[in-house]
């Protein structure tokens, strides 16, 4: 798939594509279990293009079209070149129908209300009549994502990857705060027990482990290599909200 990355941007990698394929092991073993009838929500926070949440949809497409039509992903982008560029993808791949782009500061208070808002007109728009009966007339539950999968800046700031352009920098670059905020306003979306699904270099462990807010409980972590005789160079970590789970350590994965 030739996805259109805006000159300047963060060119997808294997990290990606390694949260894709556990993403799409997650999502196929759930909707296993249960019968699908309404709208299976995914998140993609900080989607760039669109690469993430078109991937997954492209996985189910292909393998379990019988599935396809009830996944719906909303990509939350800030940048105005990325959010116009997943919007372009998604309807160069013909997921215009399941695939949502909203533009937004994940860093501003009224964030959260605005998406809400988004996914409602959208997503769920006719089912909408009846949300706001089952809420009293006032739906403010924004708990409505089954899954939510993020990869924030996890590049340190005294990293020498630094680019002449801004907009590959903001994508490459953050701190434990940032890590935070992401991780955070993505927990405020989750239905009980959904999953936060996130993927970053081995030596950020730590820091993501610590950035998780304290009503997501780590439930899984999968390493990541290049050859299972060498060192992981990508691990994966799953949390649920509002979980017991007990954790898990799940076969490695090679890319």
């Amino acid at each position: 798939m030739d996805f259109y990355q805006p000159e300047g941007s963060y060119r997808f990698s294997s990290d990606a594509v390694c949260a894709v394929r556990f993403a799409c092991s997650l999502i196929v073993q759930e909707l296993q279990k249960k019968k699908v009838k309404d709208p299976y929500l995914i998140m993609d926070v900080g989607c760039g293009c669109g690469v993430i949440g078109i991937l997954v949809l492209q996985f189910f497409k292909e393998l379990y079209p019988e599935w396809y039509p009830y996944l719906m992903v909303v990509g939350i982008e800030k940048e105005e070149e990325l959010y116009q560029a997943a919007k372009y993808n998604a309807k160069l791949f013909e997921h215009e129908k399941n695939f949502f782009v909203f533009q937004t500061d994940i860093f501003q208070k009224e964030s959260v209300a605005s998406v809400q808002k988004f996914v409602l007109e959208t997503v769920f728009l006719d089912k909408l009549p009846l949300l706001r009966q089952q809420d009293g007339g006032t739906f403010k539950n924004p708990r409505l994502f089954d899954l939510v999968i993020t990869n924030p800046p996890w590049y340190k700031a005294d990293s020498k990857l630094h680019s002449v352009f801004a907009l590959r920098n903001k994508a490459l670059f953050g701190d434990e705060t940032v890590l935070n905020l992401f991780f955070s306003f993505g927990e405020k979306f989750l239905k009980k027990n959904a999953s936060l699904v996130t993927v970053a270099k081995c030596a950020c462990y730590m820091d993501f482990v610590q950035a998780m807010p304290g009503t997501i409980r780590l439930v899984a972590m999968q390493s990541v290599h290049n050859s299972l005789q060498k060192n992981a160079i990508f691990f994966i970590l799953q949390g649920k909200y509002m979980s017991k789970a007990v954790f898990e350590i799940v076969a490695p994965a090679c890319v």
